[in-house]
């Protein structure tokens, strides 16, 4: 019985970033804060994504998240949120996102493999679409970004070429199309 119960208890578990992953820039997790009354803790219940290597909190501000695993980063935030005198009772549990693998971007349009592409740090968007095998011969000239949901200004593949435009950074998670005659 008490190994049925240990079972269950593993299985329930959300899912962990694996122990020896650290975060990233881009890296998208669900932090859920117990221990205090729920009332006080729904503020903290939040999906978080980390940028220029930190996690911005409700009251304790910007917390470095690059280069720790999930439970070092747990511990950190409960760490801050007992100094700062917010609770003095804090469990933090981070899980990934389970509707998306944050290391990722999707890729479509005129290009010769479109789908989800491998992201890594510093991925611009020419990079992108050398991952996605280039673009076809039906491309034009206008590449749309969506990111967390909101449109970017369109891109120009001639003018970032030409150096007249950035070659604008990509982020796990986002859509690129590049648009084409067909």
């Amino acid at each position: 019985m008490k190994t049925l119960l240990c079972l269950i208890a593993l299985l329930s578990l959300p899912a962990w970033l694996p122990a020896d992953e650290v975060f990233k820039n881009g890296d998208q997790f669900e932090m859920r804060l117990s221990g205090p009354p729920e009332e006080f803790t729904k503020e903290f219940n939040l999906m978080l994504r980390v940028s220029e290597g930190a996690v911005n909190l409700p009251i304790i501000g910007r917390i470095p998240a690059t280069n720790l695993t999930s439970n070092q980063l747990a511990q950190e935030i409960e760490r801050r949120l007992k100094a700062e005198k917010i609770f003095t009772i804090a469990n933090v549990n981070i899980s990934l996102s389970a509707n998306q693998n944050p290391r990722t971007f999707i890729i479509g349009g005129a290009v010769r493999q479109s789908g989800r592409q491998a992201w890594f740090e510093d991925l611009t968007l020419t990079a992108a679409i050398s991952a996605a095998g280039g673009t076809s011969e039906w491309v034009k000239d206008r590449i749309k970004i969506t990111r967390a949901g909101r449109a970017l200004p369109p891109y120009s593949l001639k003018a970032i070429k030409k150096g007249t435009m950035p070659d604008p950074k990509i982020m796990a998670g986002d859509v690129i199309d590049v648009e084409g005659d067909q």
